[in-house]
């Protein structure tokens, strides 16, 4: 009986695993290619988009669009769209159509057109294509970087006057006082040697945050003397790639529409907390003391005093937004240029020479008092040098702006006569790199050379062609006073250092491809010689 059950059950599922070879499984993998074939024609179909509009096109990968590079991490954002910029595909055309992942985009290469986008047009240009949560994410949404039009433009509106050319001379005073801490720095390492071997971004980047802490949050931040103090920690920590960071930013540069829907922020918790502590105390403390450093916490204490409750600066977490994007921003972008600077003149002694030569004659001129803000922004080779490095490697590598106006943006006129109109929320790209390396507007583009900015050479340049800060009303706020930080970093190193090729020192720069901001793969390694002048 046992037996005869037994072979039975053997039977039965013989018959049921036959069920379900010769009948579900071919109905499931049936599916599967049904399935597989929809969103093959589907992607196929989508990636086909300016071949119907007969735009001039790049052909994208499956599923990725053209950012493949980007995604499996072989390049940062500024190499992928200038490889974009100088595809063969692209050669001649005012812009050529690509994908960002699935996003239908322009990427722009006419000076012309980019100066209709980003200057003439600039209402239907307005805001930036990528966004964060709008409600959870008070701190990210509100800076002046990735907030929309509307929150822009009135934040926009009462902070310009303060970065002015009159309050950016008041705070070169504080500046002044961090360079002479970074000269102290420098000698500390040497430790009496004639010469030392240096990590150049992370000497830079304890230097920058010193200031920008000082500047946006009133505070000695002491990096410099101590490399692991809380403020330089929360800027290493800020820039860390945690898979959550990591999803976040993906959704808000790729798939801005679901922000809200996965709540993402720009920053992580343990960031926001410690910024919000940091406001907090500072504003509290100043007000108390009374005290005038001629920096952010005085333009927000003024503004508090002076703007109708009904004014955007007493929505929560306003202050801290602008205060800690500024910091974010403000420390990388002006630590790599400088580091970048000591790179190229480091490989080029004899363009060093010239700059200490005027360095020299400045100091010496000046012998009985510091340098001042105007005789820093007068040093003519000083600004020539600064200028070709922010070419060479420009801090925003690429720009984006996402086309706000609900009819639409007419591009017939763009488009052979053929008519092509881009609609609302399709996002518009510029490759800043490409263009600042492009040898149809620059003789020589991959050389370091500050005769590119000679008066006589900057009279014959397109403003378009030259964008490190971006252009337009959306431009850098900050551009003045970034220029001046990387003025000052150079003069207070410069002065007294000699920098020198090392065994370590990259024979040809390759960007990080994990760093948003342009940014040594591996490090930047420099000799620095004591040679005062």
């Amino acid at each position: 009986m046992i037996l005869v059950i037994g072979v039975l059950f053997i039977a039965a599922a013989v018959a049921a695993i036959g069920l379900l070879f010769f009948v579900v499984f071919p109905l499931v993998l049936a599916a599967g290619l049904i399935i597989f074939g929809i969103i093959w024609l589907w992607q196929r179909h989508h990636f086909c988009h300016w071949l119907r509009l007969g735009v001039p096109y790049i052909r994208a990968t499956p599923f990725v669009g053209n950012v493949w590079k980007l995604l499996r991490g072989s390049c940062c954002f500024g190499d992928q769209f200038r490889q974009l910029y100088e595809s063969k595909e692209a050669a001649g055309h005012a812009y050529v159509g690509i994908h960002v992942l699935h996003n239908h985009a322009l990427l722009l290469r006419d000076p012309a057109l980019i100066k209709r986008i980003l200057v003439e047009d600039f209402s239907q240009f307005s805001s930036r294509f990528e966004t964060t949560d709008p409600i959870g994410d008070t701190m990210g949404a509100q800076n002046l970087f990735f907030s929309k039009h509307e929150t822009w433009r009135e934040t926009h509106k009462i902070f310009a006057p303060f970065f002015a050319v009159s309050k950016v001379r008041q705070m070169y005073g504080l500046l002044e006082h961090i360079g002479q801490q970074l000269e102290e720095h420098m000698e500390d390492q040497l430790n009496g040697k004639s010469e030392i071997e240096l990590e150049v971004k992370q000497l830079c980047a304890l230097f920058t945050t010193d200031i920008i802490a000082s500047l946006a949050f009133g505070l000695e931040a002491h990096s410099l003397q101590k490399p692991d103090a809380e403020f330089r920690r929360m800027c290493v920590e800020v820039n860390d790639p945690r898979p959550k960071r990591l999803l976040h930013l993906f959704t808000m540069f790729f798939f801005p529409r679901l922000s809200r829907m996965v709540r993402t922020h720009l920053y992580s918790d343990e960031y926001e907390r410690f910024m919000r502590q940091s406001m907090d105390f500072v504003l509290a403390q100043r007000e108390k003391s009374g005290e005038k450093r001629h920096d952010l916490i005085d333009i927000f204490l003024q503004l508090k005093r002076t703007e109708p409750p009904t004014s955007i600066i007493h929505r929560p977490d306003f202050f801290v937004a602008q205060a800690s994007f500024l910091l974010l921003a403000g420390f990388d972008t002006s630590s790599s240029t400088i580091t970048f600077a000591l790179y190229e003149l480091a490989k080029a002694p004899a363009i060093q020479k010239r700059l200490r030569d005027e360095l020299s004659d400045a100091l010496r001129t000046n012998r009985h008092q510091p340098l001042n803000f105007d005789s820093v922004n007068g040093l003519s080779y000083l600004r020539q040098v600064v200028d070709e490095v922010l070419r060479l490697y420009p801090p925003t590598a690429f720009l984006d702006r996402c086309c706000n106006d609900e009819n639409g943006y007419d591009l017939s006129a763009w488009n052979c006569g053929r008519a092509l109109k881009l609609p609302a929320g399709a996002p518009v790209y510029i490759s800043v790199l490409g263009l600042h390396r492009d040898p149809v507007h620059w003789p020589n583009p991959n050389q370091f050379d500050p005769e590119h900015f000679s008066p006589e050479q900057r009279e014959q340049h397109h403003p378009m062609t030259y964008l490190p800060f971006g252009a337009g009303p959306r431009g850098c706020i900050g551009t003045l006073l970034g220029q001046l930080e990387i003025k000052v970093g150079l003069l207070h190193i410069l002065k007294n250092f000699r920098v020198e090729l090392c065994e370590r020192t990259l024979p040809e720069m390759v960007f990080d491809p994990k760093a948003f901001v342009l940014t040594a793969k591996g490090g930047t390694y420099l000799r620095f010689v004591k040679d005062t002048l």
